[in-house]
């Protein structure tokens, strides 16, 4: 199909699916649901995923969007998150990709050789991503084959992080909700201190989310947050209050998708956008 201007292709990409959004910024459905396609589970997952992106990409669905730029959003259990204290003066690319590296072979016990770090080095950057050079090379393979023009591949957390974070009341937490896990962003003064992944239990209401909340506050030797600022699908016991007392407040960033019922591959595609 003729692209018109502003229109793009947004993949999310996980272990189990992927999925396809159209954008536009000027004309049309901001934002439009394509197709999803399952990852077949057997042999190696990576390639197993870019087998999943070719079935997609030729799907009927997809069909007649050769030249279109592309935007890969990359579930978090794929890559490696983590932060690092920057040496002292650090401002020479060199310098922070060499204090990511270390940091990196200190936590995850191996060393760099098959993990891409992500190089949009910054000053003060509060964290780093990793993904594996075989996911790497799939994408690349399949967004060649298929004649697409990438122009980001970005953890769930960071384009969500990016597109919410100027959003953030004094005192507030970011968390990302996505398929059962909770990613707090721990935010003091309006620098990102820490993440934390926290598996939601089945059932978990507000009590839950305030003892947690307060809890990882405590470890992280930071004040409580004032308010959970939240993005993603909220299970409908979080907006109840709970039976303490001291509810943390919750916000919810994106109210439109409370029922929108889309799979999580397309959540994950969605995310960054502001549609």
């Amino acid at each position: 199909m003729r692209r018109k201007w502003g229109q793009a292709l947004r993949i999310g990409v996980s272990r189990s699916a992927v999925a396809v959004l159209r954008s536009s910024r000027w004309s049309g459905d901001k934002l439009s649901r394509l197709a999803e396609q399952e990852v077949l589970a057997t042999g190696d997952v990576y390639t197993a995923i870019g087998q999943a992106i070719d079935t997609l990409l030729r799907s009927a669905a997809c069909a007649g969007h050769a030249g279109w730029p592309v935007s890969f959003v990359l579930d978090d259990d794929l890559l490696r998150l983590w932060q690092v204290a920057l040496p002292t003066g650090a401002t020479r690319p060199q310098d922070l990709a060499a204090a990511a590296a270390m940091r990196f072979q200190v936590l995850y016990g191996e060393s760099t050789a098959a993990w891409s770090i992500n190089t949009g080095w910054a000053a003060g950057a509060p964290f780093f991503g990793a993904m594996p050079r075989a996911l790497l090379f799939q994408l690349e393979r399949a967004a060649a084959a298929h004649k697409l023009h990438i122009v980001a591949i970005v953890p769930h957390f960071a384009a969500a992080w990016n597109r919410w974070q100027a959003a953030l009341a004094k005192g507030a937490w970011y968390g990302l909700l996505h398929d059962g896990v909770l990613t707090v962003a721990a935010v003091e003064a309006g620098v990102l201190r820490a993440l934390r992944p926290l598996p939601v239990p089945a059932g978990a209401g507000h009590d839950w989310l305030n003892q947690t909340l307060r809890r990882e506050a405590l470890l992280l030797d930071l004040a409580a947050p004032s308010k959970l600022m939240l993005s993603g699908q909220a299970p409908l016991s979080w907006s109840k209050p709970s039976a303490t007392s001291g509810d943390l407040p919750l916000v919810l960033l994106e109210p439109a998708m409370a029922g929108v019922d889309w799979p999580a591959s397309a959540r994950l595609a969605r995310a960054g956008s502001a549609a």
